[in-house]
């Protein structure tokens, strides 16, 4: 490692949240008329769901920087059968799921190396209550036929896993039904899809009893066309966030993040490991909560992350994992099960990744343990196997660029699935 740490510095821009901009593509081919997206995400996972919904008939076209996507109207999707290949993103595979089960179709799922490993058992299961299925009935991966529904049953459900992209395709199949059907969620995830078929005029009511939201989709309903802006993606903020909280002599201010309180627990574990962070200029566009974040270098201290915690920052564990190394103290998250299954283990990935730099990281199937160290193993050269992980990927990359240690990162092409700028960003920042 070389004596002179490099230091991070300037105001930069995300690309649009991948969350977002999948549903604004999906979503969007609902509505009635023409939907302008701005800032959406130029990923290879949002590509994947691009693709998926052309097959289908959707009309979308980039014009200067906007994409433009024409709606076909609740009911309006024209037939296909035949192979979707969803390439890296689950949530391109569960959300189209969602959107075509009440569509009588009959499609195979196919996804790369890495997704065909995910469970998507839970998905269908939900969507059985539709009408529709998957062949053969216990294929739990992909690839697998799936068959939608002729009819589109109206049904009524309770959510058994804190999942946002579950609680999505649900909402997706519940348009195109007749009737009114309702969801119970138990737990807290992100919300955008109710958010922005709210936006968008679809008949939606959202109640919250006790500890509980109800969710109630009347279907068939039109939807309006408006422009929909796409906010910076806070889960691609939080690897910039780390990178200058644990750098010395760093500043970092990031515009227009998305602040959805769904999405905002990296925020809320931040403040508790006493991380300098100030949020600014707060506003709320298309329904959500948007500001800027301004970072400094900071004297972390351990906390521990509670299993309630764990919906609200489920795609920042790997890069919290990397904070907590820098922290004085015993970090404790818990509750992290989910983790593993993931584009990889991701549990797995991070620990086989730094115990052999020195980091003080132990596990079980639902937790971690990291105590912070004081130095890392960095005489040697260093190998990491991202397991085509996007996430694992930037994690240890913005390890190597606080240790000014040059890391072989074994599938690190993945990043392009989430954040093609990733590299260029942080080289926007670097200061030697």
């Amino acid at each position: 490692m070389d004596k002179k740490l490099p230091k991070f510095k300037g105001v930069i821009s995300l690309p649009g949240d991948k969350s977002i901009s999948h549903r604004s593509l999906i979503i969007g081919s609902q509505a009635t008329g023409i939907v302008k997206v701005s800032n959406l995400l130029e990923s290879a996972d949002v590509f994947s769901t691009m693709n998926a919904l052309r097959k289908f008939g959707v009309n979308i076209f980039k014009k200067g920087k906007d994409y433009y996507v024409y709606g076909l109207v609740v009911g309006g999707l024209k037939e296909y059968n035949g192979t979707l290949n969803c390439g890296n993103s689950g949530t391109t595979a569960r959300l189209m799921m969602g959107l075509i089960s009440t569509y009588p179709v009959k499609i195979k799922f196919t996804g790369d190396k890495s997704l065909s490993k995910r469970p998507m058992q839970r998905v269908i299961n939900l969507l059985r209550e539709f009408g529709a299925n998957a062949l053969p009935e216990n294929k739990n991966t992909m690839p697998f036929t799936f068959l939608g529904s002729y009819v589109g049953l109206q049904n009524d459900q309770k959510l058994k896993v804190p999942s946002a992209q579950l609680k999505s395709a649900w909402c997706l199949a519940a348009l195109n039904t007749k009737g009114i059907s309702t969801l119970e969620e138990p737990f807290e995830t992100r919300d955008h899809t109710e958010i922005m078929l709210k936006y968008l005029g679809a008949n939606i009511t959202v109640k919250k009893k006790k500890n509980k939201k109800i969710i109630s989709i009347f279907g068939k309903h039109p939807m309006d066309a408006k422009d929909i802006s796409v906010p910076g993606d806070i889960s691609s903020a939080a690897f910039m966030m780390v990178l200058a909280l644990i750098s010395k002599n760093s500043k970092v201010t990031i515009k227009n993040v998305l602040l959805n309180p769904t999405r905002t627990g990296i925020l809320d574990v931040f403040k508790k490991m006493r991380a300098k962070i100030k949020i600014k200029n707060k506003k709320i566009i298309c329904g959500e909560i948007v500001g800027d974040l301004e970072v400094q270098s900071s004297n972390l201290k351990a906390t521990t992350v509670t299993e309630k915690m764990a919906p609200r920052l489920i795609d920042e564990y790997p890069i919290l994992f990397i904070a907590a190394c820098f922290a004085k103290g015993t970090s404790n998250f818990k509750g992290i099960e989910e983790l593993r299954v993931k584009e990889s283990d991701r549990i797995k990935s991070m620990e086989d990744g730094l115990k052999p730099l020195g980091a003080k990281i132990t596990s079980t199937k639902s937790s971690v343990k990291i105590t912070g160290v004081q130095s890392f193993k960095l005489n040697k050269k260093i190998k990491i196997d991202a397991k085509g992980d996007h996430r694992i990927a930037m994690s240890f990359y913005v390890l190597s660029q606080v240790l000014n240690k040059s890391f072989k990162i074994k599938d690190f092409n993945y990043v392009k699935t989430s954040f093609p700028s990733f590299t260029k960003t942080i080289n926007k920042l670097r200061q030697n």
